[in-house]
């Protein structure tokens, strides 16, 4: 409970939760992108975080996982996830845009149990993990406690996925398109670009991000297949937050949401993943739109 626990388990909950909110952005940034973009509801987005852990786990064995080869494998295991997604969006998601939500529900959730079975048939129900490469092992001494050093790299990836994606949609005639599309893709497409290829763009972009956190991940532990629904959930805990389709907001939420989660543990432990929704329900009824969301007329 709260009273027992001493300033500097607080300091290292702070520090480990930060970890998992870099995490979190990595799941949800994917998800706030495509939703930005494409104005889709996509539950299998935590499959494809799933999707990239278990192609981190094949990829390793062949390639192996030191320090130069395990940037192959996270590189090649957000690739593949990202073919993946290429594939679910022209021939499944594509069709429904313009159906009403329950319809975008429906079939994206029947992939989440597609996906699974899937999984289980190829790699089995047992979780799986990869080593963590030498430069990553190890910990960081912080007020009487230690931080696995990995936990600091999804800081770092984490930052410069914001920034690149930031660059990408402020600074470039791409993201100009993107940003255009979600306004007004009628009138995009009649001053010629293709509307349908770019969707299919911002969709493997961010299913590329949903692989490569999943890849990334199994260096905290075991991953099995029951990892894309508590993924999912907590990637749209971070985008309703944050502001739906808000980058910015995003990276916000998932901050408050990975220290919801950590100090959580010191404050009831049983039910952590209550206290995330106590955060959600509390910034709704101050801004029902989220943080950084833009209100509805």
């Amino acid at each position: 409970m709260i009273v027992g626990a001493s300033a500097s388990q607080y300091v290292v909950q702070i520090v480990t939760g930060l970890g998992s909110a870099a995490v979190l952005f990595l799941i949800s940034s994917g998800l706030t992108l495509t939703f930005g973009a494409l104005r889709i509801v996509n539950f299998a987005h935590g499959s494809l975080y799933m999707l990239g852990a278990y192609l981190a786990v094949s990829l390793r064995e062949p390639i192996g996982f030191s320090n130069g080869t395990f940037w192959i494998v996270l590189i090649l295991a957000g690739l593949g996830v990202a073919l993946a997604g290429v594939v679910l969006e022209v021939f499944f998601f594509r069709p429904i845009y313009r159906r009403p939500l329950l319809t975008q529900l429906l079939v994206t959730f029947s992939f989440v149990l597609i996906l699974a079975g899937i999984v289980r048939s190829i790699w089995g129900a047992e979780g799986e993990s990869t080593s963590v490469p030498p430069f990553l092992g190890g910990g960081v001494k912080i007020a009487g406690g230690s931080i696995p050093t990995y936990q600091f790299f999804f800081m770092g990836l984490s930052v410069a996925v914001a920034v690149g994606l930031y660059l990408f949609l402020y600074r470039t005639g791409i993201g100009r398109m993107v940003r255009a599309a979600v306004s007004d893709p009628e009138l995009l497409g009649l001053s010629g670009v293709n509307v349908r290829i770019l969707f299919t763009g911002v969709f493997a972009v961010g299913a590329f991000l949903a692989g490569l956190a999943g890849a990334a991940v199994t260096m905290q532990g075991l991953s099995g297949p029951d990892i894309a629904v508590r993924a999912v959930i907590l990637a749209f805990v971070v985008i309703v937050i944050g502001g739906l389709g808000s980058l910015i907001g995003a990276f916000v939420a998932s901050i408050l949401v990975g220290l919801a989660q950590d100090l959580g543990i010191i404050w009831v432990p049983e039910a952590t993943l209550a206290i995330v929704f106590v955060v959600l329900v509390v910034v709704l009824a101050i801004r029902p739109q989220g943080l950084f969301g833009s209100r509805v007329a």
